[in-house]
């Protein structure tokens, strides 16, 4: 017992070491830039500024609904206030935990789990620049369409954000909830965070809960489809092109025909062709 105890904390080290290794960067792969630093410091300066400084829109410039949002609020929208005031608030308790999985899960994952403390670090850089872009893009689209919201639908007057129903267009909680969703299965799907098929479940999940809010906004006569659909597609484009395009798929390979490792094993020799796509 004592042999197997010392033979565990010998192995502990390389353990460690091994798992660090495995969440390790890719050097091929650019590390947050200097120009992202700017971009994120603007976009959080300007998201603050909108949200805290601005006075928020007192009238509507585009009123009623378009394309097929007459038939989805027909089908979707509970019919009793309280039936729209609980799917708004299911909506509000699967955002945040939502948002709060997707900020957290790849830098702890990676740093505190794994051990590598610099993946970590740009995992966490990543998720406050898809973060600060999106909710600028938020705030400022909102604050320029002015769209109302849905008829019946009832805003705060004490809202700091919407107080006379002026900003429908697009969906924030959409859009942020497939920021977050989208950016898990950009961080799962490139470094395999859990490894196996628990990646692929933690992406799938994400977007099913993305979805789920995305519906509950209609139901709960909070935004039409309309908003509801071009609030999902620029949150996935935020939160999955943005970290793919910009870290996971850049430069990730610069031998376009690959290379020769030649390896010895104890039944003979060869040659093992590698090449990145």
């Amino acid at each position: 017992m004592k042999a197997a105890l010392a033979l565990l904390l010998c192995l502990a080290p390389a353990l460690q070491a091994a798992e660090a290794q495995r969440f390790a960067w890719d050097e091929n792969w650019p590390r947050f830039r200097t120009s992202e630093y700017v971009v994120t410091g603007l976009a959080l300066a300007g998201a603050a500024a909108d949200f805290y400084l601005a006075s928020p829109p007192k009238s509507s410039a585009w009123k009623g609904e378009i394309l097929f949002d007459k038939g989805a609020r027909n089908t979707l929208m509970a019919r009793s206030e309280a039936g729209q005031k609980r799917a708004s608030t299911i909506s509000d308790l699967l955002t945040y935990p939502l948002i709060g999985y997707s900020m957290l899960d790849g830098p702890i994952t990676a740093g505190w789990v794994g051990g590598n403390k610099d993946t970590a670090i740009q995992l966490s850089l990543i998720t406050a620049e898809t973060f600060a872009v999106n909710e600028v893009l938020n705030l400022t689209v909102s604050s320029l369409v002015r769209r109302s919201r849905p008829e019946g639908d009832v805003c705060a007057p004490g809202s700091k954000y919407d107080p006379h129903c002026a900003r429908s267009f697009w969906s924030g909680h959409t859009a942020n909830v497939f920021a977050a969703a989208s950016l898990v299965c950009a961080e799962h799907g490139a470094l395999e965070l859990y490894g196996g098929k628990a990646d692929a479940v933690a992406c799938g999940t994400s977007l099913a809960a993305a979805s789920a809010v995305g519906v509950l906004r209609i139901v709960a006569n909070d935004h039409h489809a309309s908003d509801v659909i071009v609030g999902a597609a620029i949150g996935a484009a935020t939160g999955y092109l943005m970290p793919n395009l910009l870290h996971f798929k850049s430069k990730r390979s610069g031998n376009q025909l690959g290379y020769l490792i030649p390896n010895v094993g104890p039944n003979g020799g060869g040659l093992t062709y590698v090449k990145a796509w």
